[in-house]
């Protein structure tokens, strides 16, 4: 976490009569935005998971139910939310045996409290068929808390979910209980209303682009990259952080994808695409940044160029490949079980060059 400078203001003494005398003073810049990520409800409708509704952890831990407990986002936004693409798929004998879970969190403060006291609150939401009986509209039923020496866990049941809300410095909050009391009221207010979908990310210029990674990467990729088809079990991991750099900020967005198998058919292939967007007017700076990084870490010619930068970076156990698209620096990354090195290597340019028609819009 990080710490805050306070800075020391020393009044300067000076004389009245020695200082001449100007109109109001004018106000001061407003500070820079750190974080500028701007978020929208979603209009899809809400995911299911082997028959059940799945609730999105940033869609039931909102900015209402942080403020209803006298806490603000400290750094302006939640971070993660797991979204589901897929439902039952089509692979019955894995029917009934799967878990889905999506976390969403991040650090916030005390609202109108005299001194800066920080802590971090976090939801995480594990969607398991442990019951075919109960349906959402039973709301939430179960409750359990662990504690820890400065910390809580409060276990939550409702339909085929289980929500843990966590609090990190839980001690150091002027009324603990009633902060938490506050928090379980607005999960299960949410809650009640049914299963919603992960919220619409955005960044405004200097980006002008929509977080949504996974509209880069669909799931037919999929099967391009790793060469075998998807059992209809497949996730989209979605996290978005934005770290402010010397020169210029910059985004990074990816989605993940996994095939889920059996234990006897060996490692599940999993294939990551992330996006380093720079805050930039042009390309050129992502276009150097993809030649330096290619050349520190030894890149190979790919097969086919692919932007005006790219290099494949070869793996024991699967490979990258990194390429420029406008202002971003994009990466394809593949874990799976030991294949041909040319095979993947050709696979995975086919899928990159898939992601990068995506990215690049049409003359």
């Amino acid at each position: 976490m990080m710490k805050r400078v306070l800075l020391l203001i020393v009044p300067a003494l000076v004389c009245a009569a020695c200082v001449p005398r100007s109109g109001p003073a004018a106000d001061p810049p407003p500070p820079p935005r750190r974080f500028i990520l701007e978020e929208t409800p979603s209009t899809e409708p809400p995911a299911t998971f082997q028959g059940g509704f799945v609730h999105n952890a940033c869609a039931v831990l909102t900015r209402e139910v942080l403020a209803a407990a006298g806490l603000a986002l400290k750094d302006g936004f939640l971070q993660g939310g797991q979204r589901l693409s897929t439902t039952d798929g089509d692979r019955p004998e894995l029917a009934g045996t799967g878990l889905w879970a999506s976390t969403c969190g991040g650090s916030v403060t005390v609202s109108g409290a005299p001194q800066q006291i920080d802590t971090s609150v976090s939801l995480n939401v594990v969607h398991s068929r442990f019951s075919r009986r109960m349906d959402w509209r039973d709301a939430v039923l179960k409750v359990g808390a662990r504690r820890g020496t400065d910390d809580i866990r409060v276990s939550l049941q409702t339909d085929y979910n289980i929500l843990e809300l966590g609090i990190t410095g839980f001690t150091r909050l002027p009324d603990p209980e009633a902060a938490l009391t506050a928090l379980l009221d607005g999960i299960r207010r949410n809650v009640a209303q049914g299963p919603r979908s992960m919220p619409v990310h955005s960044y405004p210029a200097p980006y002008d682009l929509v977080a949504d990674p996974c509209a880069a990467f669909p799931a037919e990729v999929f099967p391009t990259i790793t060469g075998r088809p998807t059992d209809g079990l497949q996730q989209d991991l979605f996290s978005l952080s934005e770290t402010p750099g010397s020169k210029y900020n910059t985004v990074e967005m990816r989605c993940d994808r996994a095939g889920q198998v059996a234990l006897s058919e060996g490692i599940a292939p999993s294939v990551t695409v992330s996006q380093t967007v720079l805050s930039v007017p042009n390309p050129t700076a992502a276009i150097a940044a993809v030649r330096e990084h290619c050349d520190f870490s030894r890149g190979e010619p790919l097969p086919r160029p692919i932007g005006e930068a790219g290099c494949g970076l070869p793996g024991s156990d699967g490979g990258q490949v990194l390429f420029q698209s406008g202002r971003a620096m994009v990466r394809i990354s593949l874990i799976a079980a030991k294949t041909d090195p040319a095979t993947t290597r050709e696979n995975l340019t086919k899928g990159a060059e898939a992601v990068y028609a995506r990215l690049t819009p049409s003359p």
